[in-house]
């Protein structure tokens, strides 16, 4: 019995251990999609969201929402923490391909125009109209901060909505 619990014990922590490897992972997902920016007293980062994002970020029931928002047009998810008191502008813009593209600010907790005192978090997120092509560098732009993303062939894959599933037949 003991040898049992032995095995099936080796033989889980294998199964974690190779899904920590898989590119799917939490840390790897977040890692490919976020990038962070500075400005004085002020570090931006911004996640795009897609349906892996969303999994690891949201919970139910509000993760469903946003993931149909992230699927219908481009969407980041944005978080700060301010050194000192900071006046802070959601005016964020996107240039790709040499284009800018306004994107729209929604408020979560302190993302929006104001001072947000030293210490309280920031956040929110940015929408597009649209949907980037995302095979294509592109900036965001604001809060006196640029960042660029620039994705992999692998992320531009990850990045894709995932297949719904698909039923199992009753036996």
């Amino acid at each position: 019995m003991k040898r049992l619990i032995a095995i099936a014990l080796v033989c889980a922590f294998a199964a974690f251990a190779a899904a920590a490897q898989e590119p799917g992972n939490n840390s790897t997902v977040l890692k490919e999609f976020t990038r962070s920016g500075g400005a004085e007293g002020l570090a931006w980062t911004f996640v795009l969201l897609n349906d892996r994002t969303v999994d690891v970020l949201f919970q139910a029931p509000g993760k469903y929402a946003m993931r149909a928002r992230a699927n219908q047009a481009t969407t980041f998810y944005v978080q700060a923490t301010p050194d000192k008191d900071t006046p802070i502008d959601a005016k964020f813009e996107i240039e790709q391909d040499g284009k800018t593209i306004p994107a729209t600010s929604l408020n979560i907790k302190n993302f929006s125009a104001g001072v947000v005192a030293k210490g309280n978090r920031i956040d929110g997120i940015l929408q597009l109209d649209r949907k980037l092509d995302l095979s294509h560098p592109f900036k965001i732009k604001g809060g006196n901060t640029a960042v660029e993303f620039k994705l992999t062939p692998e992320d531009v894959k990850l990045a894709l909505p995932l297949p719904p599933p698909t039923a199992t037949p009753a036996p």
